[in-house]
């Protein structure tokens, strides 16, 4: 399905003797490979877009007029992570419930402990990132309170004699000063307000991205994330998605080798 090369870029490969279909256009200046292929019920589509010297992948699977999208690759967001966007249409007359906890995971590659490696829930990872930014919250407040004395200081040098030998004097003098007290005053609530600001959107981006249990009734759309945990030595990553009495999935076998 997807193997990690270079640019975290997870690459499939088809497997050979399937009828595929192959359809190429350019949207945009991206160059956009579509492959299709019927893998029993289900109709599997790869998408590759060339975008310059950066290649993507999007994986697709149809089942009685669902379809479930995937795309896969690596963030950095409060840790390492491999990040999955995932998309569901249901173009059916049915109502599905999508629960991530049927999400299975199964990372490849020289990597002890496999089952550190899995679908991260909301209420795991939102509970991370609370921590994450209380942590960054009073990092920033110590950093402004070593910073946050209102003083400037001064040195000067005098020069003396004893009668027989010339020496130096050094002197050093601390003066308070309101207006800069003031002036970093100012600075800090600013430096906070735009930090809290900063944290409040990630944590609103996180609540309305990050996969939760949902509903999807007929002629509905859902869009969302997971994250799972990084290590650069995993190679590749099997998924599946249960919807119903329906599977999509996304491992190797099913995406070639």
């Amino acid at each position: 399905m997807k193997k990690l090369i270079l640019l975290l870029l997870f690459i499939p490969l088809v497997s050979l003797g399937q009828d595929v279909n192959i359809n190429e256009y350019y949207d945009d200046g991206k160059k956009i490979t579509e492959k299709t292929w019927q893998d029993g019920k289900q109709l599997n589509t790869l998408v590759e877009i060339v975008d310059g010297e950066v290649t993507s992948y999007r994986y697709y699977i149809s089942q009685d007029d669902v379809e479930v999208g995937a795309n896969f690759y690596y963030v950095k967001d409060y840790g390492k992570y491999f990040k999955v966007d995932i998309s569901i249409l249901n173009n059916s007359d049915n109502r599905y419930n999508f629960n991530p906890s049927d999400i299975y995971v199964n990372v490849n590659g020289d990597v002890k402990k496999k089952e550190k490696y899995y679908a991260i829930s909301f209420d795991e990872y939102s509970k991370k990132v609370k921590r994450r930014q209380n942590s960054n919250a009073f990092w920033l407040a110590f950093a402004q309170g070593m910073g946050n004395t209102g003083t400037t200081y001064s040195q000067s040098n005098t020069t003396y004699t004893d009668g027989y030998n010339y020496g130096y004097a050094t002197t050093n003098t601390t003066t308070y000063s309101p207006a800069l007290q003031q002036m970093q005053a100012r600075q800090n609530a600013q430096d906070i307000s735009r930090f809290q600001n900063e944290q409040q959107e990630r944590k609103n981006f996180i609540n309305e991205g990050y996969l939760k249990n949902h509903t999807l009734f007929p002629n509905t759309q859902l869009e969302g994330y997971f994250l799972i945990p990084y290590h650069k030595k995993v190679t590749d990553i099997d998924m599946i998605i249960k919807l119903g009495n329906m599977e999509f999935d996304y491992s190797n076998d099913k995406w070639g080798q």
